[in-house]
């Protein structure tokens, strides 16, 4: 069963450099120990995968700040996303596999949210 880890409303920086993720979901990823980033395997609505860099700030600081980058651009790019626009990420446990992380983005057309593929 997929389970929602958090949503975001993308900000002018969320577009043009990283995507800030909340700090409360950094205990669903798994740092080796002594690791401030680690690479992030996802796939969005249309089975693409991606390759995000997930790092922290160095050195046990009290405000870690967890962020996106490597193909992140990328995929902003790709799907043509803006400020305003939200991304929704979620995991699923895959017997086997471990953990599978998807994204799916989404832009406000009136009063509804719909996917950007």
């Amino acid at each position: 069963m997929e389970q929602h880890m958090f949503l975001k409303l993308l900000s002018p920086t969320d577009i043009r450099q990283r995507l800030t993720i909340p700090t409360a979901n950094l205990g669903d990823f798994e740092f080796p120990t002594g690791q401030h980033a680690i690479n992030i395997e996802v796939t969005d609505t249309l089975e693409q995968p991606w390759t995000f860099k997930l790092s922290i700030r160095r050195n046990n600081n009290p405000n870690p700040r967890p962020v996106f980058t490597g193909e992140w651009i990328r995929f902003v790019k790709e799907k043509g996303l803006r400020a305003g626009d939200r991304v929704v990420f979620s995991r699923q446990q895959v017997e086997g596999n471990g953990v599978q992380y998807r994204i799916r983005a989404e832009r406000k057309i009136f009063k509804y949210w719909v996917n950007v593929q």
